[in-house]
C-alpha cells in the first residue's frame, strides 16, 4: 500500500497536499514523523530491535515512524508503538516534549518527540514482521553504550546524549 503523508511548509503549516511516504519530496516540502520513548516505573526505557531485512538491520531503536495523511502526531505515536510492539499506550500517560526540524534534500520532516510513562510486561511483546524482532527494557546508560558500539540507530546533530538531555532525562 502506498501510504500518503501530509505536506507542511518550513513553519509546520499544512499546505493542502499529500505525497507518497516512500518517494523523495521537493525541497521545502516537509512531512511529519514521530519518535516514541516509553519509560516504566523503574526508570527503564522500552527499545526495539529492527528486523534483519529492514533499513539499518538489527539496530536497536525507540519506536517511531511517519504520520500518515489525516492523522495527528499523537495518533501516529499511539499507532506506531502498537504496530511495532503489540502494546497499547494509554492516552493520558504521554507528552509531546519537543519537535525537531530536520532538513535533508528530498526527505525533510518535523520530528515530534513523545515520552510516555507506562509499564508493560516485556513477555507480551509482539514483533511486527519486517519491522521489529525483539524488545527489551534498558537504562539510559545501556542505550548510550549500544549507540557508541554502533548497535543503536544513529542520531543526527545533538547525538543520543543530546536527545536525552533535551528530553530532560540527563
Amino acid at each position: 500500500m502506498d501510504e500518503q503523508v501530509d505536506i507542511y511548509d518550513e513553519n509546520k503549516c499544512f499546505v493542502g497536499r499529500t505525497h507518497s511516504r516512500r518517494d523523495p519530496r521537493a525541497d521545502g516540502d516537509f512531512c511529519l514523523a514521530v519518535h516514541v520513548l516509553v519509560q516504566n516505573s523503574d526508570g527503564l526505557f522500552l527499545i526495539t530491535k529492527r528486523a534483519h531485512k529492514h533499513y539499518l538491520p538489527d539496530f536497536w531503536e525507540n519506536t517511531g515512524g511517519a504520520v500518515v495523511s489525516g492523522e495527528t502526531s499523537f495518533e501516529a505515536a499511539m499507532r506506531e508503538f502498537n504496530e511495532e510492539t503489540g502494546f497499547t499506550l494509554e492516552h493520558k500517560l504521554g507528552e509531546l516534549l519537543f519537535t525537531d526540524k530536520i532538513v535533508n534534500s528530498g526527505w525533510s520532516c518535523f520530528m515530534d518527540n513523545w515520552l510516555f510513562w507506562q509499564d508493560f510486561d516485556i513477555a507480551g511483546f509482539v514483533p511486527q514482521e519486517g519491522e521489529t524482532v525483539a524488545a527489551r527494557w534498558a537504562t539510559i546508560d545501556e542505550i548510550i553504550t549500544l549507540h557508541k558500539n554502533g548497535e543503536f540507530v544513529p542520531f543526527a546533530e545533538t547525538g543520543l546524549d543530546g536527545y536525552f538531555k533535551r528530553l530532560g532525562l540527563l
